[in-house]
């Protein structure tokens, strides 16, 4: 159950990455910073990495991530990338440690968490950022996802219940 969301955000997205052209991956988006959907893939797929890489040492580092400009840039590279993490994230759930930074501390310090509740953070952050990529969609004038592409789980079931009491 806990990984059902986060491999349908994923197929989800390898599946817009393949209706896209190179071009369209790497466009700037204005309303998003002069972001692309390619770094917004980047960052879902290097989020999802650090935990799954973190689970053998026991510690999650956000902080300090690989940051994969290939990902960026190659969408077919990001799609392979999707594709593995999503059997790469299959596994049983334990204590972690997660590393934060503080102003105070340049020191690493540690809080703990768990492999599952990690996931569920990498859940809703894909989510966060889907809907991002559905903004740049928007700005490039592509109607080429559903209207539940980058909505909250939780945002899908309201709206559902609240239509069916209508």
């Amino acid at each position: 159950m806990i990984f059902i969301q986060i491999t349908e955000q994923l197929k989800s997205l390898s599946n817009l990455l393949s209706l896209l052209n190179d071009k369209q991956y790497n466009q700037k988006i204005e309303y998003l910073g002069d972001a692309s959907i390619g770094g917004h893939t980047r960052h879902i797929i290097e989020l999802l990495k650090c935990v799954t890489t973190g689970y053998n040492t026991g510690t999650v580092d956000y902080i300090n991530r690989e940051r994969n400009i290939v990902l960026e840039k190659d969408k077919s590279f990001a799609m392979a990338e999707i594709n593995v993490m999503t059997t790469q994230i299959i596994k049983a759930d334990k204590q972690m440690k997660l590393e934060i930074t503080s102003e105070e501390d340049s020191l690493p310090n540690f809080v703990s968490t768990t492999y599952f509740r990690e996931i569920v953070y990498n859940a809703e952050h894909a989510i966060h950022h889907l809907a991002l990529i559905r903004v740049a969609l928007r700005e490039m004038k592509l109607t080429i996802v559903s209207e539940k592409f980058g909505m909250a789980y939780s945002t899908i079931q309201y709206l559902a219940t609240k239509s069916e009491n209508e």
